[in-house]
């Protein structure tokens, strides 16, 4: 649904406001940078005037939002669209620098095995025919070859401990997919961290995601949520979540002792 003016106007004025404190920087310094007055910017915050494209083109980068501000101006104003690739997750994958991923349900696609993931995706979707499964496989696996060069991007596979007792094929898928998470958890560009499930009031109830550092285009947020999952532009979603995935870590094990829980679980599928 469309967004009023008004209503775009108030929502840009706050973020810029919220970004401008954040930096501490006054209103006139703002006004200097930009260059226009004091009082103009006063009324963009308030929501008052709409900004132009040219000054939310100078205070995305005075404030240095990473084009946040300006995406956040565009989806009001312009009709803007991301491009394509910024809604194809593989080809996003590919341009990132760093890659954070939380799964609270099944172990992150960039860490699945074969057969791990032909069952999940049986497991999701019991109508689907064998080509349509092995399809889905294919394009699975050929997304984790941007962890093999020596440009990949840093992962940082946050999982749930409750992933680990979620039985999904046969106990022989079950064992290799946690023998397989121990080995990536060596790697050099790839951290495992497993947040206990004795953890009082985990953060992350609410579903999986995924956060991707994206060179020219910031930090782009991806919600895993069925058929509803996409990318998401809002700045304050995207910083909400950048909260969320530091408060994950925060009660995550750290790498060393969530491998070892990795080597124990396998003992349940002896």
């Amino acid at each position: 649904m469309a967004i009023e003016r008004d209503g775009a106007s108030r929502k840009f004025g706050a973020e810029v406001r919220r970004r401008r404190v954040q930096a501490g920087i006054s209103q006139t310094r703002l006004a200097e940078m930009i260059p226009t007055s004091q009082s103009a910017i006063s009324d963009i915050e308030l929501g008052k005037i709409h900004a132009k494209e040219d000054q939310a083109v100078r205070i995305d980068k005075e404030l240095a939002s990473d084009g946040k501000l300006l995406a956040l101006w565009k989806s009001h104003y312009d009709g803007y669209e991301p491009p394509d690739w910024y809604r194809k997750v593989p080809e996003m994958e590919r341009r990132s620098s760093q890659i954070q991923d939380y799964q609270a349900l099944v172990v992150t696609g960039l860490l699945q095995t074969e057969d791990y993931a032909r069952a999940t995706i049986r497991a999701g979707d019991r109508l689907a025919s064998d080509d349509q499964v092995e399809a889905k496989v294919r394009e699975r696996l050929t997304r984790q070859e941007i962890l093999q060069g020596t440009d990949a991007p840093f992962l940082v596979a946050v999982i749930d401990e409750l992933v680990l007792s979620r039985r999904l094929g046969d106990p022989k898928i079950m064992r290799e997919q946690l023998q397989h998470l121990c080995k990536a958890s060596t790697w050099d560009r790839v951290e495992v961290l497993i947040v206990p499930s004795s953890t009082w009031n985990p953060p992350g109830v609410d579903g999986s995601f995924r956060l991707l550092k994206v060179p020219g285009a910031g930090t782009i947020l991806y919600r895993e949520a069925g058929s509803t999952g996409g990318v998401i532009i809002d700045p304050e979603a995207v910083d909400e979540h950048v909260s969320l995935m530091g408060d994950l870590r925060a009660v995550a094990l750290p790498p060393d002792q969530s491998r070892a829980l990795l080597e124990g679980a396998q003992g349940e599928y002896t």
